[in-house]
């Protein structure tokens, strides 16, 4: 699964009921982080250990976790809109993340795939679907989330 983490709403509606639209997810990830590479100036790619209760989305979230934690690798990018610079992510430390999911690789933008040549994997950055594991969050926690997701820089 791979995000890229930023500030600020996804700007892309679609015309006709105002939804994001699929390719770009609002998500906050709760997760420790597990190693950290720098691929570029202002890229790193984070990878978290996240238990079932770890990813927050608006609607369904089909995972299907290889244990009691699943990683989830991110991409972090320093955001030309904001006045702060990325965290300093450290490993074993516990981390909430807001930014938006791609739900499959080729969604990723050309000059990301390009810095990330050699470290995706076959099945990196889909989602896969499973009954069992599908996830619908109560309207509070959702309402949490959604105030989260849509914070800007201060």
């Amino acid at each position: 699964m791979w995000g890229k983490l930023g500030r600020g709403r996804n700007e892309e509606r679609n015309e006709k009921g105002g939804q994001s639209l699929q390719e770009e997810t609002p998500a906050a990830v709760n997760g420790i982080v597990h190693d950290v590479d720098v691929l570029g100036s202002g890229i790193q790619l984070v990878t978290l250990l996240v238990d079932r209760d770890g990813l927050y989305k608006m609607n369904r979230l089909y995972i299907t976790p290889d244990g009691f934690f699943f990683r989830v690798h991110m991409l972090a990018l320093d955001s030309s809109s904001c006045n702060k610079p990325c965290p300093e992510f450290k490993p074993g430390t516990r981390y909430i993340v807001m930014g938006h999911l791609y739900h499959k690789r080729r969604q990723l933008p050309t000059a990301l795939l390009h810095v990330l040549r050699g470290r995706l994997r076959p099945g990196d950055g889909l989602l896969w679907s499973s009954s069992s594991y599908v996830k619908r969050f109560n309207r509070r926690r959702d309402g949490q989330v959604q105030g989260a997701v849509h914070t800007q820089c201060i």
